[in-house]
């Protein structure tokens, strides 16, 4: 299960107030499924909040690790649940830089499921936009040959640009890092 310790270690701000059950079963209500379990207790032990950390994807990215920033209370995940760009089994809960959004999905097969989501579209840049930026990172230059050579694994419709991070949030928080990726 979620840990706050696991957090705290990593420098950690929490949210004030704390939430209540009634504004977490808002959430739920809204979405018409129950939040998992860690996260759940997350939103109702922190309420959300700032950190400087970042996480490894488990496959290859077009952006090299997932950088965050904050992550969201119970008011910002209900200001972004009509999102156009969160594929429709997930909801936002967190951001980063350079438009990485922390994902959580909350329906189907990957329930509970982190994702690190690309609202930069990078999958789909061409050469021409990537000579653009002469020093990418060796893993971000390995991503788009791969891309490039039809060799990535295929995903899901609406996945293009989701980019799996951990099986459940617990196990997110437990993989974050501070300092340089």
């Amino acid at each position: 299960m979620f840990s706050n310790a696991q957090l705290m270690r990593i420098g950690f701000k929490p949210n004030r107030p704390i939430p209540s059950v009634e504004r977490i079963e808002h959430i739920e209500s809204l979405i018409g499924v129950s939040l998992p379990d860690d996260y759940r207790e997350f939103l109702l032990s922190t309420g959300g909040g700032e950190l400087r950390a970042w996480v490894e994807c488990s496959q290859p990215t077009p952006f090299g690790d997932h950088g965050l920033n904050c992550l969201f209370s119970v008011d910002e995940i209900i200001e972004l649940l009509d999102s156009t760009v969160v594929p429709r089994n997930m909801i936002s809960i967190g951001y980063g830089d350079f438009g990485a959004t922390t994902c959580l999905s909350i329906a189907g097969l990957d329930h509970g499921h982190v994702y690190s989501l690309d609202t930069e579209m990078r999958y789909y840049w061409d050469r021409e936009r990537l000579a653009q930026w002469t020093a990418l990172d060796v893993t971000v230059a390995e991503f788009f040959r791969l891309r490039d050579e039809g060799r990535l694994v295929p995903k899901p419709w609406g996945y293009e640009n989701c980019y799996h991070v951990a099986d459940s949030f617990a196990e997110f928080v437990g993989r974050l890092k501070t300092g340089d990726p």
